[in-house]
């Protein structure tokens, strides 16, 4: 499949509802404007993805249409756990697009009792922030651990310009 790309980073332009009436002419400032429209909504959402491990911050997508780099607030994070253990201590995480190793252990002794996986979103502290906790229960002990890494998508929609 060929990649779309554009020359210039395409933005929405209304238009009124006076200029494509009945029985008016279609100008080419119309007809560009229509184009402009369409060609931003290809792009309007774009998805991308990566594996990450607790401390790691999602990296900021640059568009392979046409360049555009996405600011924080225009993503949002969906969250998919896959292991409970950290990754293997040669595996790459931070935003690999290859499932990384996991690790032969785990962190903590006992079994496994909860795990939380999540991204911080826009509106909290540290916006793209990735953050596994597992926690293990041995004999009427917890230990929490920040083991384990998740597969992130992040979901980029362009601020209308």
């Amino acid at each position: 499949m060929a990649q779309m790309t554009f020359a210039t980073t395409p933005g929405f332009v209304d238009l009124p509802d006076s200029a494509l009436q009945a029985d008016q002419p279609l100008t080419d400032y119309d007809l560009t404007k229509i184009s402009n429209n369409a060609k931003f909504a290809a792009v309007r959402p774009e998805v991308f993805y990566g594996w990450y491990k607790s401390g790691e911050t999602v990296i900021i997508p640059v568009s392979p249409v046409d360049g555009y780099v996405y600011s924080r607030q225009e993503l949002e994070y969906e969250v998919a756990a896959w292991c409970s253990r950290a990754p293997a201590s040669d595996a790459t995480t931070n935003g690999a697009l290859t499932k990384p190793a996991r690790s032969d252990t785990n962190a903590g002794s006992g079994s496994l009792f909860m795990m939380d996986f999540w991204v911080e979103e826009k509106n909290e502290a540290n916006p793209g922030l990735v953050h596994c906790e597992v926690h293990y229960w041995d004999s009427g002990t917890e230990t929490p651990t920040n083991d384990g890494f998740m597969k992130v998508r992040t979901i980029a929609t362009r601020l209308s310009q």
